[in-house]
């Protein structure tokens, strides 16, 4: 369900104008106060956020900052610790501008998605598994001519790089067709990826090639 609808506005703001009624509204100051709350309502009316009726209501008081944190939603319940901190990553890295509701949606989206195909965590682990670089190569500068040297990556960072490839790859898949959403296209790619194919795989081996191309270079590496 789309939380952004336009809501009631008499159900919204009746308690608002009741206040406003029970007040003065004869003289000229109420008047203006009152014309300028009815303005501002309606002008802000199509942008109300309200939680679906059949929903949980928000909770208040010290769970109020767990409200819709990612360890209380269906798809991280039963998972061990790596699985979670999966997800959470592939959240933190899709974020934009700090709009992490908004990334959480899309991942969401997506492994709803995914459920259709079989386990969902299992084929976000073999995405990112098949996406994973094993090295990776890196500019140095000796006697004044810049080297390809190669070098080994540690395991976290290849999660990185392959959660970021894979978004990557999403973003440029949505490039040249907007009609289509980021989860659509985020969903292709994982799928895509799980079966050792996509943009995401290519530039993985791209990235393996360059590095054995350069190994001569190899002895240069002091890091």
């Amino acid at each position: 369900m789309n939380l952004f609808e336009k809501s009631n506005f008499n159900c919204v703001f009746s308690s608002s104008f009741d206040w406003f009624h029970s007040e003065r509204v004869g003289t000229k100051k109420n008047r203006f106060c009152c014309e300028s709350f009815c303005a501002l309502c309606l002008f802000h009316r199509r942008y109300l956020c309200y939680a679906p009726p059949e929903g949980p209501s928000r909770p208040r008081g010290r769970r109020a900052s767990t409200y819709n944190c990612s360890d209380n939603l269906g798809y991280t319940r039963g998972l061990n610790g790596k699985q979670k901190q999966l997800i959470k990553k592939l959240v933190h890295i899709c974020m934009i501008d700090g709009k992490k509701t908004r990334s959480r949606a899309i991942v969401y989206k997506t492994l709803y998605r995914l459920a259709p195909h079989g386990d969902v965590i299992k084929l976000l682990v073999n995405a990112t598994e098949n996406v994973k670089p094993i090295c990776e190569v890196k500019k140095v500068r000796i006697s004044g001519i810049t080297r390809l040297v190669p070098s080994t990556i540690a395991t976290n960072r290849q999660e990185t790089l392959a959660i970021r490839w894979m978004l990557e790859s999403a973003a440029k898949r949505r490039m040249g067709k907007k009609s289509i959403s980021l989860d659509q296209c985020l969903y292709a790619e994982i799928l895509e990826a799980s079966q050792r194919m996509g943009i995401a795989r290519k530039k993985r081996d791209d990235l393996h090639k360059l590095a054995e191309a350069n190994r001569s270079f190899s002895h240069y590496r002091w890091w």
